[in-house]
């Protein structure tokens, strides 16, 4: 009777597992891989995910927004070392809204070590161009710090 009880138990989770396998699965949306960093329009439509555009690594190249518009702009961090980003300044066409940090998927609940992204929300309130000047390193290495310059630019 045990022998009954554990084959029964086996094909059922067996179904069950096929079930799961077999169900058609959500089609994610391919983002790109941005290494360096990337933006993304706020929409407030949280029924889809926003769309990234990376960061150019040409930094005379700028990221382009309109007028009224709210960006988010993701880094790559890992807190967990002591490294952080500091915003150094901002263009006045800009204003700050908020700042966040989302570890990454990959970062289960207790893990330690995880990396994931700094997040600034900006508001474009005036038209123009300007830069934001960022820094990232640890407080007692300020001599290690990576510097991060992006150019934007607000348009009507």
């Amino acid at each position: 009777m045990k022998i009954m009880k554990h084959i029964l138990l086996a094909t059922t989770l067996g179904c069950v597992s096929m079930s799961v396998l077999a169900a058609p699965q959500p089609q994610k949306t391919l983002q790109p891989e941005c290494e360096a960093g990337f933006t993304s329009i706020v929409t407030g439509d949280f029924s889809k995910e926003p769309q990234r555009t990376c960061l150019p690594t040409d930094q005379k190249q700028a990221v382009k927004i309109k007028l009224g518009q709210t960006i988010q702009l993701n880094l790559p961090a890992n807190p967990s070392t002591g490294a952080s980003w500091a915003l150094r300044s901002m263009p006045n066409s800009l204003m700050l809204l908020g700042v966040d940090y989302h570890n990454s998927a990959q970062c289960k609940k207790g893990m330690v070590g995880c990396s994931g992204l700094r997040s600034y929300t900006f508001e474009a309130v005036a038209n123009g161009v300007g830069e934001l000047k960022l820094n990232y390193g640890r407080a007692w290495e300020k001599d290690s710090w990576e510097s991060k310059n992006i150019t934007i630019s607000v348009q009507p």
